[in-house]
């Protein structure tokens, strides 16, 4: 069996057995194409895990958020909400009415108002139960007071002549005051019972206690704001009954705006007060400066969803930094996650 080979066709890939093949080209390229596609989509996650640790290694970064104080607007009294005037996001300044409160009395109001109906029933019976004590003379009084002033002036008259002592004359005028005081005594019992005065004024008190809590039924309230701010949340709708103390809203100052960052343990060493760092805001290529503000007082467990870095130490020293830039207005969010840039690792 003999075997040749021809050169020609073992140069030429285009053709076989002498048979020319034209696709063969083009299939070259696009499967070139591909194969490079399906090395890029490999290969590209590799490559952006190895740059994020190699950007770890050589730029020092912490992952944080926008923050700003705030607090809960809370029901005064219970009762049903008829209007709300605000909404989440507006900017409402000191005095501003937030909604209507229609109030409601609660269980704990309605029993107090029957108890201090039961007790005013109870008083205006005693009351009208109550024998009047019998009239008191103040004749035998009066007769006895004047006896006392004229024994007084007779003997001041014979002092003057001689014929009485000055004891006398004393004992004279104890005479007079004792009948002034006895006579008093008298007039003053005939007066009404103390008792009965106490237990009227008691009636009146109850009458006007319950009078305002019974007005308190269907009268509305005004929520008003204490302080200016921006409405982070609004938790009633128009027609919600509340209770006295449930959370009605919460406001946040946007002037007390900060960053909050999370600086692994590893790079806390070198934070100083007043080091600054460049606070990268998500969609924005510009950079807010920024100054730590305090020194850290406290660690915990690094919060998931935060940064664009791939490793993440488990806790991390939270910092609190002070915005030397104005911050943008659309980025006054509270919760906004940011990136914090300390500087070259070197120089760090």
């Amino acid at each position: 069996m003999r075997v040749s080979f021809s050169q020609a066709q073992k140069n030429d890939p285009g053709s076989r057995s002498g048979v020319k093949i034209p696709y063969s080209p083009g299939k070259r390229k696009t499967s070139k194409i591909l194969w490079w596609s399906i090395l890029a989509l490999v290969f590209t996650p590799l490559a952006v895990l190895l740059w994020n640790i190699f950007a770890g290694w050589i730029f020092v970064t912490s992952p944080g958020m926008i923050t700003m104080d705030s607090y809960a607007v809370k029901a005064p009294e219970s009762g049903y909400i008829k209007d709300v005037f605000i909404k989440k996001g507006l900017d409402a300044g000191a005095g501003f009415t937030a909604m209507t409160l229609v109030r409601q009395p609660s269980p704990e109001i309605l029993e107090r108002i029957a108890l201090m109906k039961a007790e005013r029933d109870a008083l205006e019976i005693s009351l009208k139960q109550a024998k009047p004590l019998p009239a008191i003379s103040t004749k035998a009084a009066d007769q006895n007071v004047v006896f006392f002033k004229k024994e007084l002036e007779t003997m001041k008259r014979l002092m003057d002549q001689g014929a009485a002592t000055r004891a006398e004359v004393n004992l004279a005028e104890q005479n007079l005051r004792s009948a002034v005081a006895q006579r008093g005594s008298l007039l003053s019992a005939r007066a009404e019972p103390s008792a009965a005065n106490d237990i009227r004024s008691r009636i009146d008190y109850l009458e006007r206690s319950i009078s305002y809590l019974e007005g308190l039924n269907g009268s509305s309230y005004d929520v008003t704001l204490k302080k200016a701010g921006r409405v982070q949340s609004v938790e009633v709708v128009s027609g919600q009954s509340v209770r006295a103390g449930q959370e009605l809203m919460w406001i946040a100052d946007p002037a007390t705006v900060k960053v909050t960052a999370y600086v692994a343990p590893e790079n806390f060493a070198k934070i100083k007060l007043d080091t600054e760092a460049n606070v990268v805001l998500p969609g924005r290529s510009k950079k807010i400066r920024a100054t730590v503000q305090e020194m850290p007082t406290l660690s915990q467990s690094t919060p998931g969803g935060l940064g664009s870095r791939t490793i993440l130490s488990s806790r991390s020293v939270t910092v609190y930094l002070s915005l030397k830039d104005p911050l943008p207005d659309d980025r006054i969010v509270d919760g906004l996650p940011v990136k914090v840039e300390w500087g070259l690792r070197s120089f760090f």
